[in-house]
């Protein structure tokens, strides 16, 4: 299911390995300071995700995973995302840097955020720079907090469940025919994204960016072709650069999960 899985490490370098197969590449788990540096992805799954436990399990045992550093690689996934962040995430994730990479594949989107109610915790500081994305299905960027992945055994349940987003940057992205270019509207309206960055967007694609639930935007230099319909739709979002904004139908409040009949122990 995952061909290499470092789970609860420190310090961690993966540099020039290739990595072929029909599951996910390299799963990194609750880890902290890691480098993938110089790799090739040829995969079935996502070519990377990171990952921190999931449910109340996760969220109780609060094992980050962060300081991760995502460099000079070139994915190829025939089944997911070339880079997956979430679905599990109950532990947070933090201050991830992915630079100068190619994806030349993806049967989804090239990068993909994604997580659910009852994960709780959060996902924050994630930089994204100097990307080439060509041969994407689906399109450059998703971001889905809602429903991704399947729901937990023992889920966080309330507020403390809903997964928070903050600081999600994104630079100097050149696209090829890409079908969407930002699809971020599976997210939730009480608690909205604090911070999304979409600066220096060149290329091509089928469809432009479509936004909900966001403070602090701040697009610019956004210089794509080919799109048929607005360049950017959105519905409760702040910020700069969204004055040609088209309007969206707003996002429905998502039920809340339940408390459990009896409290989560961590065995």
């Amino acid at each position: 299911m995952w061909s290499i899985h470092p789970v609860c490490c420190d310090t961690v370098s993966f540099r020039n390995v290739t990595v072929r197969g029909g599951a996910d590449g390299i799963d990194i788990d609750s880890c902290k300071g890691v480098v993938i540096d110089g790799c090739k992805f040829s995969t079935g799954d996502d070519c990377i995700s990171l990952k921190s436990g999931r449910g109340a399990e996760g969220y109780a045992l609060a094992r980050l995973t962060e300081d991760v550093r995502i460099t000079d690689c070139i994915f190829a996934d025939t089944n997911w995302a070339c880079i997956g962040i979430g679905s599990e995430t109950s532990g947070g994730i933090r201050n991830v840097h992915i630079e100068q990479c190619q994806c030349t594949l993806a049967h989804t989107f090239a990068i993909y955020i994604k997580t659910r109610l009852g994960r709780g915790s959060f996902i924050e500081d994630i930089f994204v720079n100097d990307l080439d994305v060509s041969g994407a299905q689906q399109g450059f960027l998703r971001i889905n907090l809602l429903d991704s992945g399947k729901q937990d055994e023992f889920p966080v349940p309330g507020d403390k469940g809903i997964p928070a987003a903050r600081g999600f940057h994104f630079s100097n992205i050149r696209v090829n025919k890409v079908p969407t270019l930002v699809q971020a509207t599976s997210t939730v309206p009480s608690v909205p994204i604090q911070g999304f960055t979409l600066a220096n967007i060149t290329g091509t694609c089928g469809k432009g960016i479509f936004l909900a639930n966001i403070r602090r935007a701040d697009l610019s230099e956004i210089h794509v072709s080919g799109f048929s319909g607005p360049l950017l739709s959105a519905v409760n979002v702040t910020g700069k650069g969204l004055d040609d904004a088209t309007p969206l139908e707003a996002t429905p409040a998502p039920a809340p999960i339940p408390p459990p009949a009896m409290p989560y122990q961590l065995q």
